[in-house]
């Protein structure tokens, strides 16, 4: 029992005894002494509805998108109309964090008097939120009586991005021999499409020699240019099984690891395929550094409920490997049958590359690791709770401050 509930178990017991001994003595004294306790609760209960009826609020600094890790400035104004003293007026907040949906602060304010506070609200995951004024309670002077109410504010929807950071990209496997083989690379021999003069540094066997004769002049076929060798970034969506702070820090982290590869592959000129394997599947797409704002928007949104293990995905995923140059694996399980199915994507000449979202340093996985890196696989272990963690901020409770103006 908390102490407003025993607070008002006494206080109606008091009434009790009082209005029990009146009527057993008949002494008026008793009767008084009901009468002014009667008078106190319904006194209670007109200062709470008032002030409940004519509180109004005004709250601002609530944007509609923002980074995670950002801290939001919020301002609101309280104003009521309430002659009776209250004891104190509840604002409960809809706010995005790990750790609770709302938070609650205590405001005051005197009647026909505008009081302006400031509220900091953390955003420390990604997601999509509704931010604003859920309700609005009232309790008497007395602590009998608390009303409560949802004020007419509208919800902000709120949208918390990853964070991206730039990394170094992976080089696929038609760059790593230098300028001449991408210019022979890029080219599709077997496709011709059309002849041109002659321009220095152009190769002797590309001369179409019948057409030079006839035009008395060197002419050089021209081919189509093949297209440049895509990255399938894959990230592991299935649920993680972590307390929610926890689990929601681990989301973060496969999901910023997985923008930060697609960034890093669309800069360096690799078109970037990234299926999205949840509950209900897509595909996202994109050919150059314009195209990654989709991304960073899928990725705010999307679930991690995927039905399948990540064993099944990349199996899934095999027929689609064979045209890929590279294939960017983000997962926050590692697995020995994982570390095999990775181990022969490289050996099929895949350029290859793990994330590996966990702080686990056990010698069986530090050489499971290691055996990956001996193998040509590009390896990287990310410590979530240490991943480009936003500095704490302090707790919105502690931020709250009286009239500023």
């Amino acid at each position: 029992m908390n102490i407003l509930n025993a607070r008002r178990v006494g206080y109606a017991l008091c009434m009790a005894a009082l209005l029990a001994a009146g009527l057993s003595t008949g002494t008026r004294l008793y009767y008084l002494l009901f009468f002014m306790l009667m008078m106190m609760l319904l006194l209670g209960a007109l200062s709470a509805a008032w002030t409940l009826w004519s509180v109004r609020f005004d709250l601002k600094g609530v944007r509609a998108r923002v980074t995670r890790g950002d801290s939001l400035m919020t301002v609101f104004t309280v104003r009521h109309t309430s002659l009776l003293p209250v004891s104190a007026i509840r604002v409960q907040l809809s706010v995005p964090s790990g750790y609770a949906a709302s938070q609650e602060v205590n405001v005051t304010a005197p009647p026909f008097a505008s009081r302006t506070f400031r509220q900091v609200i953390p955003c420390p995951h990604r997601g999509v939120y509704e931010a604003g004024v859920t309700r609005v309670s009232v309790s008497d002077v007395f602590g009998m009586v608390t009303l409560s109410r949802k004020p007419n504010l509208k919800l902000v929807r709120m949208e918390v991005k990853p964070r991206v950071t730039d990394i170094a990209p992976m080089l696929l496997k038609n760059v790593d021999m230098g300028p001449e083989f991408r210019s022979a690379a890029s080219e599709d021999n077997a496709s011709p499409s059309d002849v041109r003069k002659w321009q220095d540094g152009d190769e002797l066997k590309k001369i179409h020699w019948k057409l030079s004769l006839r035009k008395r002049e060197l002419m050089v076929r021209t081919y189509e240019e093949s297209a440049r060798p895509d990255t399938l970034v894959i990230p592991d969506l299935q649920q993680v099984t972590q307390l929610k702070d926890q689990q929601l820090t681990v989301e973060d982290c496969v999901c910023e690891a997985s923008l930060n590869a697609v960034k890093a592959q669309l800069e360096a000129g690799y078109p970037v395929r990234m299926p999205l394997t949840n509950a209900r599947p897509a595909e996202l797409t994109g050919q150059t550094p314009v195209d990654f704002p989709a991304f960073v928007d899928a990725m705010v949104k999307v679930p991690f409920d995927s039905p399948y293990d990540y064993e099944r995905v990349i199996l899934l995923m095999q027929a689609r490997l064979q045209r890929t140059g590279g294939a960017v694996l983000v997962t926050a399980r590692l697995t020995t049958r994982i570390a095999d199915m990775v181990l022969r994507m490289q050996t099929s000449g895949i350029t290859t590359r793990l994330i590996w979202v966990s702080d686990d340093a056990r010698d069986e996985t530090l050489t499971m690791l290691e055996r990956l890196r001996m193998g040509g696989v590009e390896v990287e272990q990310l410590d979530p709770w240490t991943f480009d963690r936003p500095a704490q901020t302090r707790s919105a409770e502690n931020d709250f401050d009286d009239d500023y103006d």
